[in-house]
């Protein structure tokens, strides 16, 4: 199959191919996906680190995944700029290949205790590979589908994908166990917080992905095409004199970084919250259901977005966001009951943050011309990667009300800008 294609427009229906718009997308999702799993398997893995024989304190483990953030959010200003460059086939291929080496980095992590702890932080920076990718292939899918439809399917490429940030950390339980076979490695002994002793087998959570991604990447070979959409990184580089590019920034730093920060954080901020309250609900075992919450909502929030228009959808997240976000600020538990409270704040903020990375995405594909579309979401979802980076730093330096004091400021600011630009009567912008 030949990998160009010579005539595509998508708002002419003669030169549009509606099902390899949706093969893009599916096949990019699956990478995506992967790659999310890839990027959260050291979030989903350092909560067991010390049960296994590793000594890391809390601000240690905070900063090993904060690094995954740093990475992807650098990957992405780069992965921003590629897709008219390379084209979508072989982006597509790359991003799932790459996606390998941190899989098969952390493999030999977790099978190893005496890894020092430089060495888990460059392989924590590798992850950030699976979280690098997204803007990359956000922007190229943005040039396979008319403007009416860019929000629909945005919305189920990137909803769909951050389900990877909560799959990993729901399957890394289930998968470490047991020994799948022998010639993946020997057992770790694990001791438990509560005196008891076990098994893990920390190497599965890594392995279980390696033959998926290998797949995907022979599938975006051999079923991928590019399309006629070229651009140098100087054509692309007008996008920052436009200031309706730096709102949209701030508007999915905001939202995807708060999901992906927390989502990263939620078990080791969870098990710190808890510290000294009996009984307490594992944040832990609970981690994956934050992301699976935004997931969905981001899914569910394209269409939505489309109807009434993104710019509403973004106020009234906005405001859920300020009211989840300012509520964790000022409570503390200090029963059972009160960490399934604290619990439940966190679960709303997932389900409006994963909105907002739908309902900005649509603002975005209605503000820009295709070309720039691509280029803004690349780099705004560039951005927002820094959020594991950003919160795991204010976490680890300043603790967990300074880093809900930072991001509730963010969302006023963000319900301000909106609301004058993008979503009042006689708004200048009005999207």
């Amino acid at each position: 199959m030949t990998p160009d294609i010579k005539v595509w427009d998508p708002e002419n229906p003669a030169q549009w191919n509606k099902t390899l718009a949706w093969t893009t997308v599916w096949i990019s999702t699956f990478c995506l996906t992967f790659g999310f799993c890839a990027w959260f398997l050291v979030p989903s893995l350092a909560p067991r680190l010390n049960e296994i024989g590793f000594s890391l304190d809390h601000r240690q483990l905070y900063w090993l995944v904060a690094m995954v953030g740093l990475s992807a959010g650098t990957l992405r200003i780069v992965w921003t700029f590629l897709p008219p460059i390379i084209g979508t086939r072989y982006l597509v291929t790359l991003s799932a290949g790459l996606l390998l080496i941190p899989l098969f980095c952390w493999v030999y992590a977790v099978t190893h205790v005496g890894t020092p702890y430089w060495m888990l932080m460059v392989f924590a920076l590798l992850s950030g590979i699976g979280g690098g990718t997204f803007s990359g292939l956000m922007a190229s899918t943005n040039y396979f589908f008319p403007k009416k439809e860019r929000g629909f399917a945005l919305g189920v490429q990137g909803g769909l994908s951050d389900f990877g940030t909560g799959l990993v950390q729901f399957v890394t339980p289930l998968v470490i166990g047991f020994s799948a076979l022998a010639f993946l490695g020997e057992p770790q002994t694990a001791h438990l917080a509560n005196g008891h002793t076990t098994h893990y087998w920390l190497q599965n959570a890594a392995w279980i992905w390696i033959p998926l991604v290998a797949i995907v990447t022979i599938c975006a070979w051999l079923f991928l095409r590019s399309v006629p959409v070229t651009a140098n990184v100087k054509a692309q580089w007008q996008i920052f004199d436009n200031k309706h590019t730096w709102f949209m920034t701030l508007f999915y730093y905001g939202t995807f970084a708060t999901f992906a920060g927390l989502g990263a954080q939620l078990a080791l901020l969870g098990n710190r919250t808890f510290t000294g309250i009996e009984g307490a609900p594992s944040a832990v075992a609970l981690a994956w259901l934050g992301p699976v919450i935004g997931s969905l909502s981001r899914v569910l929030a394209g269409g939505v977005s489309d109807k009434i228009r993104g710019g509403r959808v973004t106020t009234i997240m906005a405001i859920c966001n300020i009211a989840g976000l300012l509520a964790l600020w000022f409570y503390k538990p200090d029963s059972v009951a009160g960490c399934w409270i604290w619990l439940g704040v966190m679960f709303w903020i997932f389900f409006w943050t994963g909105v907002g990375n739908a309902s900005t995405t649509e603002q975005m594909a209605v503000l820009f011309p295709p070309l720039q579309g691509g280029a803004v979401v690349g780099w705004t979802s560039a951005i927002g990667a820094y959020g594991p980076f950003t919160i795991g730093a204010l976490l680890a330096q300043f603790g967990s009300s300074a880093m809900f004091a930072v991001s509730t400021i963010i969302f006023i600011a963000i319900f301000v800008i909106n609301l004058y630009y993008y979503d009042r009567k006689n708004a200048p912008n009005l999207c």
